[in-house]
């Protein structure tokens, strides 16, 4: 069993507006700070090859796309093709075997089964 991680800032990526999804604005909706807005958590890079669709909000499906994407949110300047096919090389090398997820079976459906309800606070 693994100790749990603290969460850092770091751990939290604020991607480019064209992949930015609509009605969610990430950390926003949990600390109302603006320098949060559309800032979500970054996911871990391992299987990042074999694990598309990108971003939060699954808009591009494509690894290439994905790192110029980010080359220019976060670094204010577009990548050049060498740059990005390096850069996907070495993603590519985190790629490992999946882990087997076995899903439990739950029972069936009912009138009284609990509907979800939303836990992200709205904006006021």
């Amino acid at each position: 069993m693994s100790a749990a991680k603290a969460t850092t800032r770091s751990d939290f990526e604020k991607p480019g507006a064209d992949v930015l999804p609509e009605n969610d604005k990430g950390r926003f909706a949990v600390t109302n700070t603006a320098d949060d807005s559309y800032v979500f958590r970054a996911a871990p890079l391992r299987n990042i090859a074999l694990t598309a669709p990108y971003f939060h909000s699954g808009k591009v499906w494509d690894l290439k796309q994905a790192v110029a994407v980010m080359g220019t949110a976060q670094l204010g300047e577009e990548l050049r093709g060498e740059e990005v096919d390096l850069i996907v090389a070495f993603l590519n090398s985190l790629t490992g075997k999946m882990p087997e997820v076995a899903y439990p079976v739950l029972p069936a459906e009912t009138a009284e089964t609990p509907r979800p309800i939303s836990v992200i606070p709205t904006s006021k």
